[in-house]
């Protein structure tokens, strides 16, 4: 029971940190672009799609066996494949699939599918798919190969070599005609930590998926000295945190929140790292992201009390004023 009881509250904080301080939810194909399925075709994918549900809930929920989840995740993959072929597919939402991320690129050009198997001793492993728009298939396997590229910033990746997580929000921006997509991401790292990511997807001469760009320009707020280029972009905090990493559309900025350790010594020990309540962020110049030390102001009321960041959902408010003594 314990172990159900944690791996819901370990998936509702995916969920929740998905969602995090976002104006909107991500884009999704516009219903007039939608053509029409043939009656055929939507009863195949719903029915296949009731089948695919009861196999997530499996991987997802069964804390008894992992053979059990192993099992309905090897099965809900070809599954998921061949309800795939069927045409005009792309166009089928599967929303009943909660424990499947689906994003839209905001030109609604393709869709990615991810989601994660829980590990025994808190690994998680992740699978994918992209799905391109289309009236046949055209897909890309995603392989999660993090276990090769430990918190790698700088490499450029293809989906044979995938650092593997759980998308949760797209942008799109183009340099020099080419189409790039700034993708955000959840990691569940080990039992102690968790990740969010954020890197570039585009497409090469032969439209084949490239993750990774040196776009990130950033210098640590740690004082580390670190001035860099970076392909993606990490934070990692203690398995409880909830910061936020994600694009806020009216300050056109990507923000997160600043981390530090509940105890000066644990400085570098990103898994007991915690919001400390102010913000940093990233600003799209011309060709690429450049790091912003601070993105809201504080403000002090005058009665002095402790500062106040501007948060992400409405102004500074007064702190409420507390009791001088218990209520008897």
């Amino acid at each position: 029971m314990n172990k159900y009881i944690f791996l819901l509250f370990i998936f509702g904080s995916v969920i929740h940190g998905y969602g995090q301080k976002s104006k909107s939810a991500p884009p999704i194909v516009s219903l007039l672009e939608t053509p029409t399925l043939s009656k055929q075709a939507l009863a195949k994918l719903t029915k296949t799609e009731d089948s695919l549900r009861l196999l997530a809930n499996i991987w997802m929920f069964d804390t008894l066996s992992l053979e059990n989840r192993k099992k309905a995740c090897y099965q809900f993959i070809p599954k998921l494949l061949n309800a795939l072929k069927t045409e005009n597919s792309f166009y089928y939402p599967f929303d009943s699939l909660k424990p499947v991320a689906k994003i839209y690129a905001p030109d609604s050009s393709f869709r990615i599918f991810t989601w994660q198997l829980h590990y025994p001793k808190g690994s998680f492993r992740y699978y994918g798919f992209i799905q391109m728009r289309s009236s046949s298939l055209k897909l890309f396997p995603l392989k999660d190969l993090r276990d090769t590229l430990p918190f790698h910033t700088q490499q450029i990746l293809t989906p044979e070599n995938w650092y593997g997580c759980v998308y949760y929000n797209i942008i799109k921006h183009t340099i020099n005609r080419q189409n790039y997509y700034t993708l955000f991401g959840f990691e569940a790292a080990d039992f102690a930590s968790r990740r969010k990511i954020v890197e570039m997807l585009h497409f090469d001469e032969q439209q084949k998926p490239v993750f990774g760009a040196p776009f990130f320009y950033f210098t640590d707020s740690s004082k580390n000295k670190i001035n860099d280029t970076l392909s993606r972009f990490f934070i990692e905090y203690k398995w409880n945190a909830c910061p936020t990493l994600n694009y806020d559309k009216e300050l056109e900025l990507i923000v997160f929140d600043h981390l530090a350790p509940l105890d000066p010594k644990g400085q570098g020990a990103y898994f007991t790292y915690v919001p400390d309540g102010t913000y940093e962020g990233f600003k799209w110049f011309k060709d690429h992201w450049k790091w912003l030390h601070t993105v809201f102001t504080f403000a002090i009321n005058e009665d002095d009390n402790p500062p106040i960041p501007v948060p992400l959902f409405g102004t500074p408010k007064k702190q409420p004023e507390l009791p001088n003594q218990l209520d008897k």
